[in-house]
């Protein structure tokens, strides 16, 4: 009664299995388990990279209007040697601007490639979870109609195991990982983020040829009367007078602009790189082990295995030798 059970039971697996392998095959088990919540985290995950996505573009579109106002401000002539008063602290600044307009860049192109990289993996998925059924509908019917072909089975669990952990990575590691990434992010980096972009959003109205001039020179840098461009030691005087307070002025704003290009590069770094990466490797790491060990596979086990076979078969044949020598002595 108990052998007629386990047969059924088998039966039963056996079936269950072949109906995932035909499912998974005509994309109607992706479509169960989208039902079941992958979905949601899904479409959680595309719209979070669409916002970061939107937020960097809006944010390298101002880094680059303030680049090309401090190219501007750098090559004006103001008054007499404004160029060579204030052009090393206009510098320092576009460099600072540099640095963080190659950011938004770069954290833009990573969130667009990983928007790229969901979309692919969301079009052949399907496809890993029929060749992991398929492997597993193979080693059912090879242990249960040919069970002495061990090392066939041990060669096809350690295949089930490396595509049943590419298949969960691609269901649930990755975009798990981005959902971990987002939420670390809404807490912990996009406020640093959001800090930089308004301060450069304030500066790209500061860092302009006009407003400097309004606001140091008291004017839009056209010439004045006949009497005031004659008066060259008057001149001279208010431009130097100008330069010294807009090199305080460029020198205060420098730290400002340091303090939020760290931010930016930390935020970007983090919601990049560091979270997915770090949910990706960890939750990867305790599915494999997981698999492992409901496997039953172990390397030491599987080696020692296969030395023991290899003595075996050469401990078998020198007794065969030694045993066909003693039979011709004794003859």
């Amino acid at each position: 009664m108990r052998f007629k059970v386990k047969r059924l039971v088998k039966l039963i697996s056996g079936l269950l299995v072949l109906a995932g392998v035909v499912l998974s095959a005509t994309g109607q088990m992706e479509a169960l388990f989208n039902k079941c919540g992958l979905a949601t985290i899904s479409d959680s995950n595309n719209r979070y990279l669409k916002e970061s996505f939107d937020r960097s573009v809006k944010g390298f579109l101002v880094l680059s209007a303030i680049k090309s106002g401090l190219a501007v401000l750098e090559g004006s002539e103001v008054g007499v040697g404004f160029n060579l008063e204030v052009g090393d602290i206009v510098q320092s600044i576009y460099d600072y601007v540099d640095i963080a307009w190659k950011t938004a860049l770069a954290g833009g192109t990573v969130l667009l490639l990983m928007r790229l990289v969901l979309q692919t993996i969301q079009l052949f998925d399907h496809w890993f979870l029929f060749a992991t059924l398929l492997i597993s509908m193979i080693l059912f019917l090879l242990t249960w109609l040919l069970p002495g072909f061990t090392r066939s089975c041990r060669f096809l669990k350690e295949c089930l195991l490396f595509i049943t952990v590419l298949t969960i990575a691609l269901y649930i590691i990755l975009p798990g990982s981005i959902a971990g990434a987002a939420f670390l992010s809404k807490k912990i980096t996009r406020p640093l983020v959001e800090e930089a972009h308004k301060g450069f959003e304030k500066l790209e109205d500061e860092l302009t040829l006009e407003e400097l001039m309004k606001r140091f020179f008291g004017g839009n840098g056209k010439e004045g009367s006949l009497w005031s461009c004659l008066d060259i030691k008057a001149k001279l005087e208010d431009s130097k007078a100008a330069i010294i307070k807009m090199a305080a002025y460029l020198k205060r704003i420098t730290r400002d602009l340091a303090i939020w290009t760290i931010k930016l590069i930390a935020g970007y770094l983090f919601d990049c790189i560091v979270f997915p990466l770090a949910f990706f490797v960890a939750v990867y790491i305790l599915t494999k082990t997981l698999l492992t060990y409901l496997f039953g596979i172990r390397k030491d086990q599987t080696l020692r295995e296969d030395f023991d076979l290899v003595l075996g078969k050469y401990y078998g044949q020198r007794r065969a030798q030694t045993g066909s020598e003693q039979l011709q002595g004794t003859r």
